[in-house]
Order: structure tokens, then C-alpha cells, then sequence
């Protein structure tokens, strides 16, 4: 083995591919996995990237009119579309039949993510709106955020997934 500057990073590799192959097993419960091995010298370095765990994240909607129409939620990524549900990254509708809803989405941990939530009364699709744009069914948003004329914005919705310690209810109004 050679002695320069390669030599060192040859046994450094070898030093560390049992540290990179057992971080990957940690984290080899994910469906979809990629193992990357490639030698140098003597030592071969594995690398195992898993592709990341998604957590089921529970929350509750409050204030639903029970056994009228259907509860609508919308998951968002990011700021485009929202709270529109036509730009929606998930959608889900369930029936409103108690007075709170308890929704489990598939999220990956460490993701931001804003929820929107109606409860569609007249069976539309939509939630529909009076003539001066002010929404007559019940709406909320995740962190129970608040436009002041309007909508509130993406940033003031949006969690960190899962939201460790924090009671994620939505409070329809």
C-alpha cells in the first residue's frame, strides 16, 4: 500500500464502509434501496442509500356538521396553488359523520407540508363562497392559521412533519 496522500484515503475508506454499510442498515425498512460499491487499492467502500421512511402523521378536524356532505383536506408542499385544492400535492375526502375527523397522512419526516380543510355541505366539490367571496361552508387550515382579508399564507400553515409534541388539530370555522 502506498504511503502519499492516496495511500491514507485508501485506509480511511476501509476505515469507514463498515460505519456507511451500518447506517444504511438502519434505515433498510424503506421499499426502495440503492447499494453502491466501488473499489480503491485494497479497501472497497459501500455505500447503501435508502430511499427516505415515511411516518404515519394523525390529525384531527373539529367543528365538522355531522352527517353532512363530505370533509376535504388538502396537503401542500409549498406556497403554489395554495390553498386551492386543484394544486394540491394529496387530497382526500371522507365522510362528515361526527363532529371531528381523524386524518392519517403518509409524510416524511423532516418535510414542511400546509393542510387545508373544508367540509363541502352542498355536495359541489368546492367550497363555495357568497357573492362578496366570504367561503358559507366551514374552512381551516393546519396551526389553525388566519388570513386577515383572504386566505392566510402558505408559511403561516405550514408544519415540519411529524410535528413532535405538537396536537395537530384543525379547527373548522
Amino acid at each position: 500500500m502506498s504511503q502519499g496522500r492516496g495511500g491514507r484515503f485508501v485506509i480511511l475508506a476501509g476505515m469507514l464502509s463498515p460505519v456507511c454499510l451500518w447506517g444504511g442498515l438502519a434505515s433498510l425498512e424503506s421499499v426502495q434501496s440503492r447499494s453502491l460499491s466501488a473499489d480503491i487499492g485494497q479497501s472497497t467502500i459501500v455505500a447503501v442509500s435508502a430511499a427516505p421512511k415515511t411516518c404515519l402523521v394523525p390529525f384531527e378536524v373539529r367543528g365538522v356538521r355531522s352527517g353532512v356532505g363530505r370533509v376535504c383536506v388538502a396537503i401542500f408542499s409549498g406556497p403554489a396553488g395554495f390553498p386551492g385544492t386543484e394544486r394540491a400535492e394529496q387530497t382526500l375526502t371522507l365522510e362528515a359523520v361526527s363532529e371531528s375527523v381523524v386524518v392519517e397522512l403518509s409524510l416524511r419526516p423532516g418535510d414542511t407540508r400546509a393542510i387545508a380543510v373544508f367540509q363541502d355541505l352542498d355536495g359541489n366539490g368546492r367550497l363555495s363562497k357568497n357573492l362578496l367571496g366570504i367561503p358559507v361552508e366551514p374552512y381551516g387550515f393546519s396551526r389553525n392559521a388566519r388570513g386577515v382579508l383572504g386566505p392566510p399564507r402558505f408559511d403561516n400553515a405550514a408544519l415540519i412533519m411529524p410535528a413532535e409534541g405538537e396536537d395537530l388539530q384543525i379547527q373548522l370555522k
